[in-house]
């Protein structure tokens, strides 16, 4: 859903309701999460010229060499790139183009942590405007100012990153508590309430996870995520690079561990509109 409503701001898709309109002097970038822009049979310092100006050889290395890509990289096909390698030609393809508003469809996946710093750091002395998905709690955390949330049956803007949405989330369900303390008939109704789940009215649907505390998920979330980032770093260690084994191994449990990532952020957003 989250990809749709990008294209659907982009005009890329059609939309059930509703219209949306660039301003005056917009230049919008777009990255692609399945990289589609990228053309596999053209050479990667090809890739990143902008056709609107003039772009010599010596300033695609220049640039390209900013994201990593350096030497006779600049010179392979695009279909022989690695995911991560790919996915830096097109931020540095981005780069090119000089927009002043980036569109930005998950643009972590497949990058190393060395591209993330750099990545970020790039985001936060943009000077236009960034509008982006991303599952990368850290990421939002280090180039968010505002939040668009998507509930049940409304979205709403919140000013902060995402730890300023779980401080909001946890005050909500504090006033919540705070309410039920005040009036001892609250339980009571909210008990009913709980009991008949979406049979009677359809205004609350079931679970699909177990009941869990959303702050017992998000320490999990927390611990995951820290540990997602030592594995990172130890793969980008030489000494790792010689062990082909253990670069299986460290591999295999980034993946393992984003995989429950992505169950115990279900599970997270879940619990904090359920467990009122």
């Amino acid at each position: 859903g989250k990809t749709t409503l990008l294209k659907c701001l982009l005009g890329r898709e059609p939309a059930d309701a509703g219209k949306a309109a660039l301003g005056q002097a917009v230049t919008v970038g777009y990255f692609d999460q399945h990289l589609g822009a990228l053309d596999d049979e053209m050479e990667v310092v090809d890739a990143v010229r902008p056709p609107h100006k003039e772009f010599v050889e010596q300033q695609r290395r220049n640039l390209l060499a900013r994201f990593g890509i350096t030497g006779d990289m600049a010179f392979q096909k695009i279909g022989s790139l690695s995911g991560g390698e790919r996915c830096r030609v097109a931020l540095a393809r981005l780069a090119a183009h000089d927009a002043n508003v980036l569109v930005l469809d998950e643009p972590t996946n497949h990058l190393d942590l060395w591209a993330r710093d750099a990545l970020e750091k790039s985001l936060r002395e943009f000077d236009g405007t960034v509008l982006f998905v991303s599952h990368d709690r850290y990421f939002v955390n280090q180039v968010a100012d505002h939040l668009l949330v998507v509930e049940s049956a409304r979205f709403r803007v919140v000013e902060g990153n995402y730890e300023a949405y779980q401080i909001l989330v946890r005050e909500r369900a504090a006033a919540a508590a705070a309410d039920k303390d005040r009036d001892g008939r609250a339980p009571a109704k909210a008990e009913r309430r709980e009991a008949r789940p979406a049979e009677a009215d359809g205004s609350k649907r079931k679970r699909k996870f177990p009941f869990r505390k959303t702050e017992d998920i998000e320490a999990e979330i927390f611990e995951r995520e820290s540990r997602i980032e030592e594995l990172h770093e130890l793969l980008a260690q030489p000494d790792t690079h010689r062990d082909g084994e253990r670069v299986r191994a460290l591999t295999a449990e980034i993946a393992q561990q984003q995989e429950t990532l992505q169950s115990l952020y279900a599970h997270w957003e879940e619990a904090a509109e359920l467990n009122w």
